[in-house]
């Protein structure tokens, strides 16, 4: 061996690595010799250890994973296996004691009970037989296949396949069967599938799970299967603000047992207090209209414009507010006479007789009259009612006044021209009668009331009436079916049975379902549902919300257009003192319009001595200071007191002047309004002349 030492080999690669020696001068003075030398690359690689680590926890990883969701699946799929063996196992011994048949009788409570379940037992028992008969004949049939098919061996582990196999199905099926029950937690120990997912199953929900008009469908469907209605078919009449319309057919049901379930509907349809409402088709008695309403129909209902004045005809049609189906709520006015009955707070004054009245009292050819025989009746409406009464003898008093205008345009008819029937006009209006809270009339007002009722309308005299009931005590006699229009809000169901007739409630007139105003709480307030004219619908009227300062703002106006008074012939034919200048003047154009005609005497007279009256707004004047020289004035001649007497009585036999003190002196005789004015009934309707016997109370 030698000692001498082996020179150093560097490979030719390293001299790319060799630092160059170098003398470093540093700021302090001093100096770093750095010697040359050769830099040794080593490749990174990462340590055997480290790397044996990193595997192993690799490994240890996904097999942990692995374990842990191996043990989680079976234990989860253990728990489904479990919940179905034990659902499985009671189910089948109540399959094989016939329990569920006990339950439908009701228990054995006699002999045949007992022999029908044991009947039921001896036919399961047979059939689980036959079953397990058909299973391992199958099991032997698929291990007779492995071995002739498969070229198996007969006696090794093949004939384990085929009931393996028939074990891990029944397995599966368990576990599967469990976890079904295990998600309807609502599903009872002794049924065997949950009740809304059986086929043919009509169990109900509420609407408010429905997403489109097909789950509503279905929705509307088992609500109505429940209670036993049968239904056709059913369609989506339209999605509404408030909730759905739908058109249903029925199938061995009729709209009144529909109507019946209501309340029940609700409840299953999960609609608030009265939600659910109804109106059959009138010409099929299978066909429906049903409305789920989930909120207020009305709530986008805007704020009514007040009508100018004298710019409606009771002939017109006048929109009144809104239908529920989203169509105008419309009336014509004439031949309105009207029954309306609500409780407190349904809205009767506030809502239908304000809305009614504001669009009266823009009627050229309307006088209206506002009697309250206990509150203040329609006072926002001012001077436009050309009379009032607030007690119920005064309402008495303007009732029996109103049956006189019946008599008196009897006579006037035929004269007028107008045919069987009152046709309204600027100078001949129709007169209404509001009478609120008409329960609380004296008897001989309820009687006078019938009165008009019975025999007004023909002759343009209507009564609107409004009450908190329709009983017959309330309106002193059964007339609610003779009034043309009736207007129930919210009320009582007894009420339906004598406004609408006692069958409508099942057609789907519910009022009663409707909720009064409380407090600040609307609800139901001011929507009727109405029977009369042409309405035949078993649906909500909303009528229109006007304010009370809309009302009072419009009162100045219209009273300044002229309020329509009560035509002057109906006034003097039925001996009635004229009220108004209006009405005056109307007489004095009508006395001047008949002389212009020719052949009647003493008609240009007559008419200035009423504008005479009218000059000076006094009820008597006398004959030589006053009366003669107007009559000379409208140039009339040879006429003096004695003859202007003379003329006066011809035409009002029994009339006479009279004496008393005036501004034009004492004690001093003239003429008295009233005679002349009977004196003009008698010219413009000669047959009045011989009813003028002598002086009448006005």
């Amino acid at each position: 061996m030698s000692t001498e030492a082996e020179p150093l080999t560097v490979p030719a690669e390293w001299t790319e690595h060799v630092i160059p020696g170098q003398l470093i001068h540093n700021d302090d003075g001093t100096v770093d010799d750095i010697a040359p030398g050769v830099l040794i690359p080593f490749p990174d690689r990462t340590p055997v250890l480290h790397r044996a680590g990193s595997a192993a926890m690799v490994v240890a990883s996904v097999t942990g994973r692995a374990v842990g969701l191996t043990a989680y699946g079976s234990l989860v799929a253990g728990g489904w296996f479990w919940a179905g063996l034990k659902a499985g196992t009671y189910l089948g011994y109540r399959y094989v004691r016939a329990k569920d048949l006990q339950e439908v009788l009701g228990g054995m409570n006699k002999g045949a009970d007992w022999n029908k379940v044991q009947q039921v037992r001896r036919s399961r028992w047979r059939f689980l037989g036959y079953a397990t008969g058909v299973t391992a004949a199958l099991n032997l049939a698929g291990w007779i296949a492995l071995v002739a098919g498969a070229g198996m061996t007969a006696l090794d582990y093949s004939w384990m396949i085929p009931p393996a196999i028939t074990a891990a199905i029944a397995a599966t099926a368990t576990a599967l069967y469990g976890r079904y029950r295990l998600n309807a937690p609502g599903l009872e120990a002794g049924q065997v599938i949950a009740e809304q997912d059986a086929i043919g199953s009509d169990e109900p929900f509420p609407l408010s799970y429905c997403v489109g008009g097909e789950q509503v469908i279905d929705c509307v469907s088992r609500a109505l299967a429940a209670h036993g209605i049968g239904t056709r078919a059913i369609t989506i009449v339209g999605a509404r603000n408030w909730g759905w319309e739908l058109d249903v057919t029925l199938q061995g049901s009729t709209p009144g047992k529909v109507m019946a379930v209501a309340d029940d509907l609700e409840s299953d349809l999960g609609l608030p207090d009265g939600g659910f409402m109804m109106e059959p088709d009138t010409t099929d008695k299978s066909r429906i209209t049903a409305r789920l309403v989930q909120s207020n129909p009305f709530a986008d209902m805007p704020a009514p414009a007040v009508h100018a004045p004298r710019s409606l005809s009771v002939h017109d049609v006048v929109v009144m507010g809104r239908t529920m189906d989203g169509s105008p709520f419309e009336l014509t006015l004439d031949g309105f006479c009207a029954l309306i009955i609500g409780a407190m707070g349904a809205g009767k004054t506030l809502g239908a007789l304000r809305a009614i009245n504001e669009a009266l009292t823009a009627c050229r050819d309307a006088t209206v009259w506002d009697l309250d025989p206990i509150k203040g009746g329609l006072s926002e409406f001012g001077d436009l009612m050309s009379r009032r009464a607030r007690t119920p003898e005064e309402c008495e008093e303007a009732l029996e006044e109103a049956l006189s205008y019946v008599s008196a345009r009897r006579h006037l008819m035929d004269s007028l021209k107008m045919g069987d029937r009152w046709h309204a006009t600027a100078t001949h209006p129709n007169l209404y009668i509001n009478v609120d809270e008409f329960i609380q009339l004296s008897p001989r007002g309820k009687d006078l009331a019938i009165k008009i009722l019975r025999t007004g309308r023909q002759y343009g005299i209507y009564l609107i009436m409004a009450g908190q009931e329709a009983t017959a005590d309330a309106l002193g006699d059964a007339v609610a079916m003779l009034i043309a229009y009736r207007l129930l809000m919210a009320c009582r169901f007894e009420d339906i049975k004598i406004a609408f007739g006692p069958g409508a409630g099942r057609e789907g007139y519910r009022p009663d379902r409707m909720k009064p105003a409380v407090g600040p709480v609307a609800n139901d307030a001011g929507q009727a549902m109405i029977m009369g004219g042409p309405f035949n619908r078993a649906i909500r009227y909303q009528f229109a919300k006007y304010t009370r300062d809309q009302i009072a703002g419009a009162v100045p106006e219209r009273v300044a257009a002229g309020v329509t008074a009560m035509d002057s012939d109906t006034l003097l034919k039925a001996g009635v003192a004229l009220a108004g200048s209006g009405q005056r003047v109307n007489l004095a154009d009508r006395l001047e319009a008949l002389a212009q005609q020719g052949g009647v005497d003493d008609a240009y007279l007559v008419a200035a001595l009423l504008r005479a009256f009218d000059k000076t707004g006094r009820d008597f004047l006398p004959t030589n200071e006053v009366l003669l020289p107007a009559i000379a004035g409208a140039g009339i001649e040879g006429v003096d007191a004695t003859s202007l007497s003379t003329k006066l009585r011809k035409h009002a036999p029994g009339v006479k002047s009279d004496r008393t003190d005036c501004p034009e002196g004492v004690y001093l005789r003239g003429w008295r309004r009233d005679d002349v004015e009977k004196a003009a009934a008698g010219l413009l309707d000669p047959a009045e002349t011989r009813q003028n016997l002598g002086k009448r109370a006005a």
